[in-house]
């Protein structure tokens, strides 16, 4: 178990362990705990709109917007429908109350159009620095230390995903998939760059989104190309912090390589045959001349199920851009299925810490699929769904459903409502369904917020 912040523990126990919290005031009180300064920060976003023209100021939109990701309104629409109780008024203005006493919080809720209105001229930078608040919160807290691979390098999973697809051009900067000379559709892909965990948790940290420069391009933005950019975000934005990227094999190449020693990143890429083909053979004969890079390992903790593993590794295999790879290989066998992996990458390997490189590192690459896009995808949060036509917009409401699944992956995995999470939802959907039931019908009671506000308490993960 992780303490997630030292500190001292001056709350109750009751409070520690969630007691009686109702789900609100446990939402806001892990976001002040993890991100102190996100909830003010919202407030000092540029407002780019006619102050005398508004009704609602943008710390009360913005937080709309990430309370409808977070009970999966699913569309914009659906905002008024879903939270436009008089109870989730008066929480709002309760909450905002006490994080804004200089805001008028009215007693209306803005509709879906007024947030989307509002996003189409705020910079999507604005909003992708309330992410990066979150996230260097994250690490300067030394939340996710425990995290780490060989105690020293945060796991950054990179992967790119299809988020919306139209039938019709939906913008210049549409990418446009064809077939025999006949374009099939347009879409918008993005790639992610997300911070994964053993415990299951994969918080979005960077954002590229692949677009064409113009309609007629000669060749269209992709993946790789994106990639470099993301690159250069990542460092930018996390100039000091030690990362391990964890890529497939569509990566395995010079440029890469270089971008990772010009960073001075570590990486692990899922190396295919056909990726590099003159170093994996060279690898295959050098694994036979080097009997004593072997190791077998045999685990019974894997869902009770007997897990047998076989390791081989090869350090400074040379390849032909003068840059030697280190290439390591795990065959897993768990109930009598039979797996292989192997991976390219710049971590020296010995029999010390080859489990811990393979089990730890590599094979979290699939939780960016798992714990990141299937479950947006297929959890409410609506991935695929177009929260607005307007590329700008449709942007800022990417990031901020990003936003609202880590702070979803924060109250899950913390203590605060450990056991209303395991023994009454179980799941985040039902979570977010438990959350927007007591924030649309019953009202916080401010004064014991305010409290609770006030005291410091310890979160700690699951580590499970």
């Amino acid at each position: 178990m992780e303490e997630a912040r030292a500190q001292p523990d001056q709350a109750s126990d009751q409070v520690d362990q969630g007691e009686g919290l109702v789900l609100p005031e446990a939402l806001v009180k892990t976001i002040q705990h993890f991100a102190p300064d996100f909830l003010p920060a919202l407030a000092r976003v540029k407002d780019p709109r006619n102050p005398d023209l508004i009704d609602y100021a943008i710390e009360h939109l913005l937080l709309v917007g990430i309370l409808s990701f977070m009970v999966k309104a699913g569309a914009r629409r659906n905002i008024k429908y879903l939270l436009g109780t008089r109870d989730f008024i008066e929480n709002l203005k309760e909450i905002g109350g006490i994080l804004y006493p200089e805001t008028f919080f009215p007693d209306t809720l803005p509709h879906g159009d007024t947030l989307n209105y509002l996003l189409e001229r705020v910079a999507v930078s604005r909003i992708e620095d309330l992410r990066t608040l979150v996230m260097r919160a994250l690490l300067r807290g030394r939340c996710l230390e425990k995290f780490r691979l060989l105690d020293t390098y945060y796991l950054i999973a990179v992967d790119g995903t299809g988020c919306l697809t139209f039938t019709e051009r939906h913008c210049p900067h549409c990418l446009k998939k064809t077939k025999d000379g006949k374009i099939l559709y347009y879409y918008h892909p993005v790639l992610e760059a997300k911070l994964v965990t053993s415990n299951g948790m994969a918080f979005s940290i960077a954002t590229e989104f692949i677009e064409n420069e113009a309609e007629d391009v000669a060749k269209q933005d992709c993946e790789q190309k994106a990639f470099h950019r993301l690159a250069k975000r990542i460092k930018s934005d996390f100039p000091q912090l030690k990362i391990c990227l964890l890529l497939d094999s569509l990566y395995m190449g010079e440029p890469i390589f270089k971008a990772c020693a010009d960073n001075r990143w570590a990486h692990m890429i899922t190396f295919k045959e056909g990726s590099m083909s003159a170093v994996f053979k060279e690898y295959e004969t050098l694994k036979g001349l080097a009997p004593e890079n072997h190791l077998n390992a045999r685990d019974l903790s894997v869902r009770r199920k007997e897990r047998r593993q076989t390791f081989f590794w090869i350090n400074e295999v040379p390849t032909d851009a003068e840059r030697n790879l280190n290439v390591l290989e795990c065959t897993d066998i768990t109930a009598g299925e039979k797996r292989r992996f192997v991976w390219a990458t710049n971590i020296p390997i010995d029999a010390n810490r080859v489990v811990e490189i393979a089990n730890e590192g590599g094979r979290l690459r699939w939780k960016i699929e798992n714990e990141g896009f299937n479950r947006q995808k297929n959890g409410g949060y609506g991935l695929e769904h177009a929260f607005s036509m307007d590329n700008t917009a449709m942007k800022s409401f990417y990031v901020l459903l990003q936003i609202a699944h880590i702070f979803d992956q924060l109250m899950e995995k913390g203590n605060l409502l450990r056991e209303r999470i395991q023994e009454t939802m179980g799941s985040l959907k039902v979570f977010s369904r438990m959350l927007w039931a007591e924030l649309t019908h019953s009202v916080v009671n401010p004064d014991r917020l305010r409290a609770l506000l006030a005291r410091r308490i310890q979160i700690r993960f699951d580590t499970s």
